[in-house]
């Protein structure tokens, strides 16, 4: 519908909400705004309209249509634009509030909580209505205003007290309007005028700013034309507001929607109709079309709720509405303004005393107790709304009389807590209307409604209704449909769930992540069974089965609302068997849940568990059934770590066993620590020195009285000196005899009794102590033979050799790995079985001489002898061969009498089908879990019943497989580099939570080097082979482990390729399988090579986090479009020098940017187009000789993970990109596969030479830039601003991506000091810089760029825009820049044509910097500015701040927490109306910086809606903020803090009044003592003001108590470096340092970390701790303390001292104003000489720096020139050098050993020389990229 500009408001008369929204939605905002305005002009008409009280004026239409327009999701909104009246007994800012009293009237500051709700729906508040005065009455004639006519008579009255709202709504001015009810003034009204009058339930709707009748039973009520806008309004303004609202109460979660079909329905047995006889008759019919809609419609006697009504006005209620007034009674108000009616019943309320309150209460609840008895059986209350249609005159004889008989059925509902709907019942014979009211419980309101819907199908068929004083229109059926509660069936699939998906269970979680509704719990029909099916994983399943009625039961099951979108992600979640179909309920409705395939019910091992009437009942007689077995111990430890303690653990509290965990100093945080009930510490970092210590195990064990010692793998678990050592010490080993250990541990002695047992054996040795021997035997067994540890396991203590040249080495090698992991250096021979395969079988026994073989499985893929993939069943076997492996495993086993769990291993020639003895481990194997997913069995269970002798019954026990399993072992090594371990640690874990993953890595946790590589074992369970490849593939594909590299590509190639889809394996498959890895490889870093995405990390600033992403985002997003990418994908960006990288993949690149000599395998390839890449290749990009960066996008992009919404490296904050850091040699970086790339946009192309952008060969640069925010005169003289542009200005060659510093004129300041922001002119309070801004720390400028501080306190005199920012990118030190002023308009003009030209690839389209952009002059920052209005509201200016900034400055210059608050308002109040265009506000001392989206907002947009949101902002002095008081331990002056300070004077400035200690300096300049600085900083309290006062959420806090606020200074120049978590002082505010960063501020201690990177603490929602207005405090503690604290922080267990609060600042005042003298003495203190001394003091020490800096560079080793550095290229211990200081070596010779992860990794020489350097002793840490070597290149 659209409006022409001649349109009247009459063409909205009678319009529904809906039918507003329609108009605004099909209009243009200048019509929408015109009907508005035309529907206030006609109602501003003579004669006076008696229904309304006031109307907002223009001024305020226009106003809150502004605010209206502004805001991003206005279409949405329910509300929108919809005009409502208020009653003018309830607060709309804006309006005065009377209550019909003119003597009370007064202006409300802000609107009442339901107003405001209505306003944040979209709403336009038209003006205020009449009532009767102060809401005492149900007529509408006891107003001074007039009295309010029925709005179809003008004789009879409209009723009360709501009388103009129902007046307005019924003649369809408005569609709503908002009554109060407390005894029937919501629907009286509403049946006298043809309305809906919808009272809520009490409490659901605040009554914050509602003048109260009686407060404590007063309701907002709504009045409405139809069922659809009253219901929209309830959902809109039902919302608890316990904080404003005495009575307020939440809304219950799950609603009644609606009453049964046959719901029953009382009517009262006796009614008073008072001699009325027209209304009996809309009754009757009333009540018989009820009755039609199937309700059992039933009479009692009413006089429980007649006699609580009469309490109403007869007992002690009318105090409330004396008790509201009373101080304006006690005023002498005009009598003239008072109605007499009115008064005579408020003041009837002072014969009443305290006593008589009490002893009416007790009446009303003893009567209520016989109205619960009434009402038991009843549903719904119907009753005549009221008696009579009252004239004028009858009112006016009997003006209580009527009023009384009017409230007969209205005055008991709020007392007895009822909900209540008054409906129409239709039009007597006179033509005027009445109506029922239906009555229900407390919170039964939408129910209410839909029992409405149903009542007017009947009463008005075919859509008869009509509505208000519209009776020849109909309500469109649409405006009576309901949504009901927030269960939507249109957008959900209800589900029944029967088995372990309840509530409870172990499968619920699956609901709640697919954000599934509980909606109850009921049956089915009776026609069902229920089954619990076989166990083959760790959950029993349910089979819930249809049979006929005679032959089934009714079963429990719970319904669910699972939302559409996500039915197909829960029904991915349900296992095989199990399907989804549909299940009938026992009220014959059917609905989806699931459903058993026979095969299922049918299986062997299903229970019919019907009997049990539900799932739920036979889990809980399973569980009572378990605890009533045998107590097997009381404690156990765990002799291990990693993943198998944590899995291990979790039996044990399935079993109700205490567990023990034991931990190294590297693994004190590790998961199994955590996860024990007990956790004791070993003492050291190595294996040696922890896990493999008996002693320490066993004291463990004692010191915790455990009974028994479970060893897991690895380790000590086959150490048979540990078994017998556990039996002496009287604690029960898990796992066999030290005998049995020792006989089958020791693979030599293993084989002898094996061949006892008559199993096959492999042609072999016994141990051999001499290569010469092992020379012999090999040569006498024939190469290739396997050397063997006779201890080792796991892959570790066995090589292959394949020629006499290897052995010496490898004999060597396995002899130190096995002393060195498993204390035993015993070595022996065999024979190498070529293509092999290794299947083990897992064997049980109980020590007693029986053994039982549970399954075998295939664990052949193996990688130096180290499993990767295992499988069970064994493909590929025939089922003979199956049963006897199982048999020789079994026979063994009864044999030696074997306890616990074992695997005897088999080498098994699929060829010849035949198997030979390979091994036994002692233990239980890393893949035992795919023998419990096929099984159902739980081993370690099983493993610690037989250790407590209480062993299954074997012969009893029947084991079947079903379906198949497979694992995938995730390590951290690098396949790229020969599997070579890869510590780290992790930033990002994601395992799919639908498959079973043993694992004890999660984000935050550290990967040592000293352990093995396991991360995680990723188990899945599929009905075949086939269907369980495809689900480990989705396993793999869903993992995602970011910190270190891990093998998650080399097992997805394993799992996707064609041999192991046909199982062609064999132990040795692996060694010839040729691994196709999808990276590159870092083989040069170059100079400062990072990955970076655009826009970077958007919507932090406020925070402190910069966006980091391209410092030319131009040429990067070239980059990126010209590979096909979409923009957002993350490339590589390359400063001055760029790096080698080979790629081990075919993609396409292409490299913008800078000039660089660019080549490919040695050829020269060109920048700015697409080049294809082959696997192998060598790409190499040189020194830039022109610009400074260059940008190498790649197809697909890369693969990291992002962090806080973006990929871009902040390498200050290690954060994002790859660890957060620059890329070093030898980083591999994986790109996204296929299957997960959703990267790629369109296809490589090139791009025209017009777009390439124009790098300066002359080192001359023309940047454009914007005026302010901050200029002349109040900053600057005019001529500092002319010569700003006219001069050139030189790139300091301190630049870099945090700033771009520059030299230049110095800048003539228009004052001399910054005031209270600092000494020099350039201070100023702390704000947030805007990117590109031009900031002056001193007399010295820099450019704050994408890596820069956001929040600082030196002025800003221009800002760079976005579109010229890629300009600063390329600049290099030495350059010079010459400024030019540009427009908004034309900065926004050249940012959106490179949008668009970068987009269509159109040179065209592209705009550069020309003479038509800049501005002829210099222009004004001040964009806009508001005067001071009070206190409270300051002067506003508006300041220019770049193109997509606007910096809003408040008052004076001076801190005021006021300000502070003002600010915060602002900010919610866009927060609150999602305001269209802006992306972020951050917050400073006294201003905010807005960042704005040009393409949503243009710049005077903005403008006109903060102006218009400065009037909505409104508070007194007595404002309440929620504020956290943070306690924080500092260690004073620690040595971390002091070095800081050394390091400066040692490097920076060797003398300055701060140094040579930062303590003694402010207690100088203060003339205190260093113990009152130590007692100000651990009794002051400090406000956060702002956050990013250099980095990551760094507050800028100032001291509540303006006595701790000293004289300071900050350092000149900043410090390079300052320690994380350095608190430091600078003037009157406080900082804590998140990173280790620059600084300025003076150092006096340290505290914990205050950002927590990966959010690891339990409370951390986000990394940074604090918000404005929180409050910090520090107490004191020990340096060795705080290292223990901060090392807590780091791994996510410290918890900080947070106390939820709210700062009060009248309380504020108040402590104030009672400390004032002592405030004003010291603030007195602080000016005069002491002032003058301390500016005297920084002048000079600023005069002395200018004339000599001492700056003592870093000590650098000199190397000859040509000396080759060589490098780590991982992480670990460094073992040994294998060549000496002095050697000359060839390229490729070993220089040294690394040991990390069980591994030995030689660095070679890259060139032949001689070695003049080795970096590191034995036993150092080295970590990747470190130097660990220097050669000299000889000629």
């Amino acid at each position: 519908m659209t409006v022409s500009s001649d349109t009247t408001a009459e063409i909205s008369l009678g319009w529904s909400i809906q039918d507003w929204i329609d108009f605004h939605k099909s209009s243009s905002s200048q019509a929408s705004l015109r009907l508005l305005e035309s529907l206030l002009d006609s109602q501003n008409v003579a004669p006076v309209d008696n229904a309304w009280i006031s109307l907002i004026s223009k001024e305020n239409l226009l106003h809150q249509f502004q605010i209206l327009k502004s805001r991003e999701n206005k279409e949405t909104l329910p509300l929108y634009g919809v005009p409502i009246a208020v009653k003018d007994n309830i607060d709309v800012r804006g309006l005065p509030t009377t209550a019909a009293c003119p003597s009370f009237a007064y202006e409300p500051s802000k609107d009442s909580k339901v107003v405001e709700l209505l306003r944040n729906a979209g709403a336009i508040i038209v003006g205020k209505t009449n009532l009767d005065q102060f809401a005492t009455g149900l007529v509408g004639t006891r107003s001074p205003y007039g009295k309010t006519p029925c709005a179809f008579s003008k004789e009879h009255v409209s009723g009360g007290s709501s009388a103009g709202s129902a007046s307005v709504v019924a003649r369809g001015i408005v569609p709503i309007a908002l009554g109060t009810d407390t005894a029937g003034s919501g629907r009286v009204p509403a049946a006298l005028n043809n309305l809906i009058g919808l009272k809520p339930t009490k409490g659901v709707f605040s009554c914050q700013g509602v003048v109260p009748a009686c407060k404590s039973l007063d309701c907002v009520s709504i009045f409405a034309l139809n069922l659809s806008d009253a219901e929209r309004c309830f959902r809109i303004m039902c919302q608890p507001d316990p904080d404003n609202d005495e009575y307020s109460r939440p809304y219950v979660s799950n609603p009644l929607k609606k009453f049964s079909s046959n719901v029953t329905i009382a009517i009262p047995k006796n009614i008073p109709w008072y001699g009325e006889t027209k209304n009996p008759v809309l009754f009757s019919n009333a009540v018989e079309n009820l009755s039609r809609t199937g309700a059992n419609v039933i009479e009692i006697d009413f006089e429980p709720l007649l006699e609580l009504a009469r309490c109403l006005y007869e007992g002690t209620w009318v105090a409330e509405r004396y008790q509201a007034i009373q101080s304006f009674l006690d005023s002498k108000p005009p009598k003239e303004s008072l109605d007499p009616t009115v008064i005579s019943i408020i003041e009837g309320a002072k014969k009443y005393s305290a006593v008589d309150c009490f002893s009416f209460e007790y009446k009303r609840q003893g009567i209520l107790q016989k109205v619960r008895r009434l009402l038991e059986s009843v549903d719904v209350l119907c009753v005549p709304t009221c008696p009579l249609n009252p004239t004028m005159q009858q009112v006016a004889d009997e003006p209580v009389l009527v009023n009384s008989r009017q409230g007969t059925w209205t005055n008991f509902v709020n007392l007895a807590d009822l909900a209540a709907l008054a409906v129409p019942a239709g039009f007597r014979d006179d033509g005027l209307p009445n109506g029922i009211t239906l009555i229900g419980k407390k919170f039964t309101d939408y129910a209410l409604l839909e029992l409405a819907n149903r009542y007017f199908q009947n009463i008005f068929p075919n859509g008869s209704r009509t509505y208000g004083t519209f009776t020849s229109s109909s309500v469109k059926p649409a405006n009576d449909q309901l949504v009901g509660p927030d269960y939507d069936p249109s957008t959900s699939i209800k589900l029944a769930v029967v088995g372990a998906h309840l509530k409870g269970l172990p499968l619920h979680w699956q609901l709640e992540k697919v954000n599934a509704t509980y909606l109850c719990t009921t049956k089915t029909s009776k026609a069902y069974q229920l089954f619990a099916l076989p166990k083959n994983g760790p959950v029993l399943k349910p089979g819930l089965r249809r049979v006929q009625d005679s032959n089934g039961s009714q079963i429990e099951l719970e319904v669910y609302s699972v939302p559409k979108e996500l039915f197909g992600a829960f029904i991915s979640m349900v296992p095989e068997p199990l399907g989804i179909g549909s299940v009938e309920l026992e009220s014959g409705e059917w609905i989806k849940s699931f459903i058993c395939e026979e095969s299922g019910y049918k299986a062997k091992g299903t229970v019919d568990i019907t009997k049990y009437g539900g799932f739920r009942a036979y889990f809980e007689m399973l569980k009572k059934k378990e605890s009533q077995k045998k107590k097997l111990f009381d404690t156990v430890l765990i002799a291990n770590r990693g993943e198998i303690a944590v899995r291990i653990i979790k039996t044990l509290k399935k079993l109700g066993i205490r567990s023990v965990a034991v931990y190294s100093d590297p693994d004190k945080y590790s998961q199994h620590v955590t996860d024990a009930d007990v956790s004791v510490p070993l003492h050291g970092t190595t294996a040696a020195q922890t896990y493999l210590d008996m002693n320490k195990i066993i004291d463990a064990a004692k010191q915790t009285n455990a009974q028994a010692i479970i060893p897991g793998y690895g380790f000590l678990s086959e150490n048979a000196d540990f078994s017998d050592a556990c039996t002496s010490a009287g604690i029960t080993f898990v796992g066999p005899s030290g005998d049995i250990i020792r006989g089958l541990g020791l693979k030599h002695s293993a084989r002898q009794i094996a061949q006892k047992a008559g199993v096959p054996l492999v042609p072999g040795s016994l141990l051999i102590t001499s290569v010469e021997e092992a020379k012999k035997v090999a040569a006498e067994l024939e190469y290739p033979v396997m050397v063997k540890s006779t201890a080792g396991g796991g892959g570790i203590g066995l090589q292959k050799v394949d020629s006499e040249e290897d052995i010496e080495h490898i004999f060597e090698t396995v002899k130190h790995q096995g002393e060195t992991f498993f204390g035993d250096a015993g070595v022996f021979l065999e024979r190498f079985i070529e293509n092999a395969r290794h299947v083990e079988v897992q064997l049980m026994g109980d020590g007693f001489g029986k053994a039982i073989a549970l399954g075998e499985r295939d664990c052949s893929l193996q990688r130096r002898n180290q499993k990767v993939i295992e499988e069970t069943p064994a493909p590929n076997l025939p089922e003979k061969t199956r049963l006897a492996l199982r048999k020789a495993a079994e026979s063994l086993g009864s044999l030696l009498n074997y306890k616990c769990a074992g695997t005897v291993e088999f080498i098994y020639d699929e060829k010849k089908d035949e198997f030979y003895f390979l091994e036994v481990n002692t233990r239980l194997q890393v893949e035992h879990p795919i023998t419990e997913m096929v099984t159902g069995l739980d081993l370690v269970e099983w493993m610690i019943r037989i250790a407590a002798n209480d062993a299954p019954d074997f012969d009893s026990t029947k084991v079947e497989v079903n379906g198949v399993s497979m694992e995938a072992r995730l390590y951290a090594e690098n396949p790229l580099k020969n599997f070579r371990p890869s510590p780290g640690l992790l930033v990002d874990v994601k395992f799919p939570d639908w498959a079973r993953v043993d694992t004890w890595v999660k984000k935050g946790t550290n990967i040592s080097p000293e352990y093995d590589p396991t991360l995680a074992k990723i188990i899945v369970h599929g009905k075949d082979r086939d269907d369980a490849i495809s689900k480990l593939n989705q396993a793999l594909e869903e993992t995602k482990v970011y910190g270190c590299i891990t093998n998650i590509d080399y097992l997805k190639s394993i799992i996707t390729s064609d041999f192991f889809a046909k199982a062609k394996v064999s132990t040795n498959i692996l060694n010839s399988y040729q691994y196709e890895p999808t990276a590159i490889e870092i083989t040069l870093p170059g100079a400062h090579t990072s990955i970076q995405d655009y826009p970077g990390r958007v919507g932090y600033w406020r925070i402190g986090v910069p966006p980091s992403g391209p410092m030319d985002a131009y040429s990067f997003r070239l980059a990126n479009r010209i590979v096909g990418n979409d923009y957002r994908t993350p490339a590589i960006e390359v400063t001055l020098t760029g790096p080698s990288i080979v790629f081990h993949c075919e993609t396409v690149i292409a490299i913008t940017g800078g000039t660089a000599l660019c080549t490919l395998d040695g050829q020269e390839i060109p920048q700015h187009k697409p080049v294809e890449v082959k696997r192998g290749s060598t790409l190499s990009i040189g020194k830039l000789t022109s610009g400074c960066r260059a940008y190498l996008g790649i197809r697909g992009g890369i693969d990291v993970p992002k962090y806080l919404g973006s990929y871009s490296t902040f390498t200050l904050g290690n954060v994002g990109g790859y660890n957060g850091r620059v890329l070093k040699l030898g980083d591999v970086l994986f790109l996204p596969s296929n299957e997960e790339n959703k990267s790629v946009e369109c296809l490589p192309q090139n791009i025209p030479q017009s777009l390439i952008p124009q790098i300066s060969e002359t080192k001359e640069w023309r940047i454009g830039v914007t005026c302010g925010p901050h200029g002349s005169p109040d900053f600057f003289k005019p001529e500092s601003i002319e010569e700003f542009f006219s001069e050139k200005w030189k790139v300091h060659y301190n630049s870099n991506r945090f700033g771009v510093r520059l030299i230049g004129p110095k800048p003539k300041w228009a004052r001399s000091n910054g005031g209270e922001g600092g000494m020099h002119p350039s201070n100023t309070h702390d704000y947030v810089y805007s990117l590109g801004a031009i900031n002056f720390t001193g007399d010295e400028p820099v450019i704050i760029t994408c890596d820069g501080p956001s929040l600082g306190g030196f002025v800003c005199q221009a800002v760079v825009p976005e579109a010229e920012l890629w300009k600063v990118g390329q600049v290099k030190p030495g350059d010079s820049i010459q400024f030019v002023p540009l427009s908004y308009e034309s900065s926004r003009s050249l940012k959106e044509s490179q949008d668009v030209a970068i987009k269509s690839l159109d040179g065209t389209k592209l705009r550069r910097l020309d003479s038509v952009s800049i501005l002829p002059s210099f222009e004004t920052p001040i964009l806009a500015q508001m005067e001071k209005v009070n206190e409270l509201s300051p002067k506003v200016v508006y300041r220019q701040a770049g193109d997509r900034y606007v910096l809003v400055e408040y008052g004076d210059n001076e801190m005021n927490f006021n300000i502070s608050y003002r600010i915060e308002c602002l900010i919610s109040l866009v927060k609150k109306n999602k305001t269209i265009g802006i992306v972020e506000m951050s917050q400073g001392v006294r201003s905010v910086l807005i960042e704005f989206d040009g393409y949503k907002v243009t710049q005077k947009e903005l403008l006109k809606v903060l102006v218009a949101y400065e009037t909505e902002i409104q508070f007194d002095e007595n404002w309440k903020i929620t504020s956290n008081i943070i306690r924080l331990p500092m260690a004073f002056e620690d040595s971390k803090t002091l070095a800081c300070v050394q390091r400066y004077q040692e490097t920076i400035r060797s003398s300055a009044p701060w140094l040579p200690n930062n303590v003694d300096f402010i207690a100088n300049v203060n003339g205190i003592s260093r113990n009152e600085v130590y007692d100000m900083l651990y009794s002051a309290r400090f406000m956060v003001l702002g956050l990013g006062d250099v980095f990551l959420g760094s507050p800028c806090a100032v001291p509540l108590d303006p006595r701790h606020r000293f004289l300071g200074s900050k350092y000149n120049p900043s410090r390079t470096y300052t320690e994380r978590g350095a608190v430091g002082i600078g003037g009157m505010y406080m900082c804590i340092y998140a990173a280790n960063s620059p600084g300025g501020y003076q150092l006096v201690g340290r505290t914990i970390p205050i950002w927590d990177k990966l959010c690891l603490a339990a409370s951390s929602e986000v990394p940074w701790l604090m918000n404005p207005f929180d409050q910090v405090e520090f107490y004191p503690v020990s340096e060795e303390d705080l290292d223990k604290m901060t090392e807590d922080c780091d791994n996510g267990v410290y918890k900080v001292n947070i106390e939820k609060s709210v700062f009060d600042h009248q309380e504020y005042l108040r402590w104030i104003n009672a400390n004032k003298d002592s405030i004003t003495a010291f603030q007195e203190g602080q000016l005069g000489e002491r002032a003058e001394e301390f500016a005297k003091l920084i002048q000079n020490a600023n005069s002395e720096l200018k004339e000599s800096v001492t700056v003592k560079p870093d000590e650098e080793e000199d190397f000859p020139e040509g000396a080759e550095i060589v490098y780590s290229e991982y992480s670990g211990r460094f073992w040994k050098s294998i060549a000496s200081v002095g050697d000359v070596i060839e390229a490729g010779q070993g220089l040294l050993i690394i040991e990390a992860m069980k591994a030995e990794m030689i660095i070679s020489a890259p060139k032949s020389g001689k070695i003049i350097k080795i970096c590191h002793g034995n036993g150092d840490m080295v970590d990747s990229g470190d130097i660990v070597a220097v050669i000299e290149t000889l000629a």
